[in-house]
């Protein structure tokens, strides 16, 4: 009976160990990640069949400037938080400071909301589309926000599986909503700017009570600390400042199409600038999963264990979305052709060409600079691509259209990225530990060559 005992105890351990692993772990959140990445697929896939391109114009139009407005209003409270609860670990303090700050910033968006539909109704200015759905804007941001410190919270407690089993039970009601919805596509169609935003807020807020409950998070009043809200705006502000920067120099191009082109051009341009959601999410991830660990290092000035933990990410992201990136390149059309229609298929060689953006999404490319704390580097990298971006952007267009414009914007996450991996004396080890890996090297120049297969052929 003792042996049975014991061997059930062994097996045991056994699992936890291998469920806490960081590869494991990265897994988890991968998967919870790229089930919330599911969501926003489908319903662009359910719309494409129901909506006119004019009309799935409109909606990305909505649904970029959401993706702009949400982090901008946080003022990098967030990831403020991310970093004290990593270094500090005192998270039910960090938490009500974050929480009564961000519906105060809500509160404050609901008002202003407010005075534009007045004006508006009155004749004054004329918000279009927005009028009236725009109320709907502050759930939008509170959802997100809330669900990103419940997700740096679970990482930070090493608490992957709870988080990523709630994310996913959590989407599959939300994909069957959406399922449902199709057989009311008549009035789905009349109404689709309100569903897909409620939608929005369905996905990211749905989770967020069991969040809470399996959490040991408390939300009391007598934690507000002015000091501390500076302290995790000191660290935030140039975090929200680059990942601002970062959301326009993905969203720039678009913005451009979208003001000097057509609504046709501007729909063709979006569907073309769709990059598969799971290499982000991977991406995420895996550099969140590491990211307490990175501040340790950091803090404790163990730069060259950093660097090897960073690259040693990098690789085991890169196994799993770079044989992924390969057979996205090989079935671009069919990809297209299957999530829209054919009527998109002047998106097709702006879908190839974003893909290679794929090569990059293996990590975050600052890790190392955001764990010392340095975030105002950061924000300068940043503006300095998004800045190579609009250059090129504009230069590129001007003589070939739209797809001289997706150049413009490969050409930025290059730029960018580089820069960082030289502020963190990485370039080196970039190539040699990882480039020049027989297994990756391989796999580049498949994802290359079919790529120019696909161009010239």
């Amino acid at each position: 009976m003792s042996f049975i005992s014991d061997k059930t105890s062994q097996a045991r351990a056994l699992v936890n160990r291998y469920i806490g692993s960081q590869y494991t772990s990265g897994i988890l959140m991968a998967i919870a990640q790229s089930t919330l990445a599911l969501v926003f697929i489908l319903l662009d896939f359910f719309y494409s069949k129901i909506l006119t391109v004019a009309e799935l114009g409109d909606w990305k139009l909505m649904y970029m400037i959401l993706g702009l407005a949400t982090p901008l209003l946080s003022f990098g409270l967030p990831e403020g938080y991310k970093y004290h609860i990593a270094r500090y670990d005192n998270k039910p303090l960090y938490f009500s400071n974050f929480l009564y700050v961000f519906f105060a910033i809500a509160l404050v968006e609901l008002l202003i909301i407010a005075v534009l539909n007045l004006l508006h109704y009155y004749g004054v200015i004329d918000i279009q589309k927005f009028y009236l759905i725009s109320f709907l804007f502050p759930l939008v941001f509170l959802s997100y926000g809330i669900s990103q410190v419940f997700k740096f919270t679970y990482i930070n407690q090493q608490r992957i599986a709870r988080y990523s089993g709630t994310i996913v039970a959590c989407m599959l009601v939300t994909v069957l909503l959406i399922l449902v919805s199709v057989y009311f596509k008549d009035f789905v169609r009349s109404h689709y700017m309100i569903i897909g935003v409620a939608f929005q807020i369905i996905t990211f807020g749905l989770p967020i009570y069991w969040l809470f409950s399996f959490s040991t998070l408390k939300i009391k009043r007598s934690y507000l600390d002015t000091n501390q809200v500076r302290n995790m705006l000191r660290i935030g502000i140039p975090l929200y400042l680059a990942t601002f920067m970062s959301i326009i120099n993905v969203n720039l191009n678009k913005g451009i199409v979208s003001l000097i082109d057509s609504k046709e051009a501007f729909a063709i341009f979006s569907v073309g600038a769709f990059e598969i959601p799971i290499f982000a999410m991977l991406s995420a991830a895996f550099s969140q999963n590491i990211y307490p660990v990175l501040v340790k290092y950091m803090s404790e000035g163990n730069r060259k264990e950093a660097k090897q933990l960073w690259i040693s990410t990098t690789k085991k992201v890169s196994f799993l979305t770079y044989p992924f990136l390969l057979l996205m390149m090989l079935f671009s059309k069919q990809i297209i052709f299957f999530v829209y229609t054919a009527e998109y298929a002047e998106s097709v060689f702006l879908f190839q060409t974003f893909l290679l953006v794929g090569l990059l999404r293996n990590n975050f490319y600052g890790s190392l600079i955001v764990a010392s704390g340095k975030t105002k580097f950061i924000t300068l990298y940043t503006g300095m691509g998004l800045a190579t971006n609009l250059v090129c952007s504009l230069s590129m267009y001007y003589f070939f259209g739209l797809k001289g414009m997706v150049f413009g914007n490969l050409i930025a996450s290059f730029t960018i990225d580089f820069l960082q991996l030289n502020h963190e004396g990485l370039v080196r080890d970039y190539f040699t530990k990882f480039i020049f890996d027989k297994r990756i090297l391989l796999l580049v120049i498949a994802i290359l060559g079919t790529y120019f297969y696909n161009v010239f052929m």
